[in-house]
């Protein structure tokens, strides 16, 4: 088949990035969890609060839930009602698939947008517990509505290519 070659790059670009959110949201994850456990344990066997854990935990779960959310753009997972596209005709199911992968573009764009301005104005505060710099936590918004217009763009570019409808299922 032959591709345009942006469309290729643009595909590619939203697959590695998908791959990348995914190992990256894994490694949030696990450590999330063992601070998790680090803080049970400390003050179930030990008798000690740890006054970090539930802050950075609050840190990692931000990300992985927004990463995760953007990742459901790429791979479609998110929850959908079908009542009304499986009343339509497949190309009507097709156009009304892209009139909702270009709101889901303008939401990734506003996403991006105004967590850019969020962290632009917090830029310099700390967190309380740990003192990080909170745009550490703040950044998680714009690169995740980068993320998901990237995943929507590249839906809506492949999905005027004949089947199969991406690229990485094309091999």
């Amino acid at each position: 088949m032959n591709i345009p070659l942006p469309i290729r790059l643009l595909d590619g670009l939203s697959a590695l990035a998908g791959r990348l959110t995914g190992y990256v949201s894994v490694a949030m994850t696990l450590t999330m969890l063992a601070v998790l456990v680090a803080q049970v344990t400390a003050r179930y066997f030990f008798n000690v609060a740890l006054s970090w854990s539930e802050e950075l935990s609050l840190l990692l779960f931000t990300w992985v839930v927004l990463l995760i959310g953007s990742l459901g753009v790429r791979e479609g997972f998110h929850v959908r009602l079908t009542l009304l596209p499986d009343l339509l005709k497949p190309v009507q199911q097709r156009w009304l698939e892209r009139l909702i992968l270009l709101g889901i573009l303008g939401f990734g764009v506003m996403l991006a947008d105004g967590g850019y301005s969020y962290v632009a104005e917090t830029v310099g505060q700390t967190s309380a517990a740990i003192a990080y710099p909170i745009e550490a936590l703040h950044l998680a918004a714009p690169v995740c509505g980068v993320l998901v217009a990237l995943h929507a763009l590249a839906k809506i570019a492949t999905s005027f290519l004949p089947e199969p409808a991406t690229l990485s299922e094309a091999g």
